[in-house]
């Protein structure tokens, strides 16, 4: 459908309605047996999703809040949810100001899984899979470019990297992204996006995993719940986060080393730091360990477990 965003609304609008017809029409069958209804009762909806909550009866649907919708209309949807399952401490703290009760609110932050990133390759296969160099230490992001999620901060550090000897590696981006920022960052080697499912060996690759989210927006700052931290936080590889609270909510202060948001110059401090032999010297003996033991409080599944606990709480059932 065309018309711009009018169009994007109405189709999206329908979608829902249909997705909530089919619900409907679930419930109007003999039931499945799932761990929910325990072979009886109604199909229970669980969306990310607010036009939904347009259709469906009041406080009969969970809403997963991924961000904080200032539109009026909106608020008044997510208000008519049984329950609200936040991806962060900040997301949901900005819920409850706009009158959400606080008690119907569950923080349940993204996670990884915890098999798939069991499998890692040695530095040097990693990088020849890549096409990097062997003999120069990495700094490496992975992830999108997005102004929030703060890459052009380690572009804007790579120019100081560099005088160590330190590679600034990208990973993600789109075609036109990249085109605009390769003229702009000569120092910044640019791998392009890739599949997700390559993720835990491509990040063997470096000696230094960097997050740094920006405090521009309240979006990269507070609300986000970035999935690749968990994969970072799993992988034992050393560690650099801004110091915002979307991380620090996940990440034990002691364990990590945090930089000033928004400032290359503090970024480039981190790095190097913890590229030192003392740093690295703390990391192997210990950090690293208690990075990986944190990070499986994370995984998919204990997060479904969570979240199954809370709807169950909520629909009056027993403990799962």
């Amino acid at each position: 459908m065309g018309f711009g965003k009018i169009g994007f609304f109405i189709e999206s609008l329908l979608f829902a309605r249909r997705a909530v017809r089919r619900a409907q029409n679930e419930n109007s069958t003999p039931p499945q047996s799932s761990p929910l209804t325990r072979g009886g009762g109604k199909t229970i909806v669980y969306t990310r999703e607010e036009l939904p909550f347009f259709f469906l009866p009041n406080q009969s649907a969970f809403y997963e809040a991924h961000q904080l919708r200032k539109s009026f209309f909106f608020r008044r949807l997510i208000l008519r949810a049984k329950g609200i399952v936040s991806i962060s401490q900040g997301l949901k703290d900005a819920l409850v100001g706009t009158g959400l009760p606080e008690g119907k609110i569950l923080v349940a932050h993204d996670g990884y899984d915890e098999k798939q990133f069991a499998e890692r390759i040695s530095k040097a296969e990693a990088r020849s899979r890549l096409g990097l160099p062997q003999d120069k230490k990495v700094a490496m992001y992975i992830g999108g470019l997005e102004t929030w999620k703060g890459a052009q901060i380690l572009c804007e550090a790579a120019k100081f990297l560099i005088k160590d000897n330190i590679l600034t590696v990208i990973i993600g981006g789109t075609d036109a992204e990249l085109e605009k920022l390769q003229s702009k960052y000569p120092h910044v080697r640019f791998l392009g996006a890739k599949p997700y499912r390559d993720l835990p060996f491509n990040q063997c690759a470096a000696d230094v995993l960097v997050v740094p989210n920006s405090m521009e927006t309240k979006l990269g700052s507070a609300f986000t719940s970035p999935i690749k931290l968990f994969a970072h936080m799993a992988s034992g590889t050393a560690l650099v986060v801004a110091n915002t609270p979307s991380i620090t909510e996940v990440v034990e202060p002691t364990q990590i080393l945090k930089f000033i948001p928004d400032n290359p110059k503090s970024l480039t401090q981190a790095i190097k730091k913890a590229l030192s032999s003392e740093w690295l010297a703390v990391w192997v003996s210990k950090e690293a360990t208690e990075v990986k033991k944190r990070a499986q409080e994370f995984t998919w599944d204990k997060r479904a477990k969570n979240v199954l606990a809370y709807i169950t709480h909520l629909c009056g059932k027993e403990p799962l």
